[in-house]
C-alpha cells in the first residue's frame, strides 16, 4: 500500500495551479484504486465475504463482486 505516495500527492496540491492539481488528483485516484484492489484481495484471502467487503466500501455486494470477483 502506497500511503506515503498518497500523502505526498495530497500535500503537493497546496500552491498548485488548477491543471497541476487536477493531475495530482488523477494520480491520487489511480493510487486509491490500486490500494483498494489490494485490500479487497487481502480481505478475500482472509475469509471476508463479498457482503462484508461491500459494507466496508459502502456499495452493494453485486457491485463489489462485479468489480473484483474475477481477480
Amino acid at each position: 500500500m502506497e500511503v506515503d505516495r498518497m500523502k505526498t500527492l495530497v500535500g503537493s496540491m497546496d500552491g498548485m495551479g488548477p491543471a497541476e492539481a487536477l493531475y495530482a488528483v488523477a494520480e491520487l485516484q489511480k493510487e486509491v484504486g490500486r490500494t483498494e484492489a489490494q485490500l479487497v484481495r487481502a480481505a478475500r484471502q482472509s475469509g471476508l465475504s463479498w457482503e462484508a467487503i461491500a459494507v466496508c466500501l459502502g456499495v452493494s455486494k453485486q457491485a463489489v463482486h462485479k468489480k473484483y470477483g474475477k481477480q
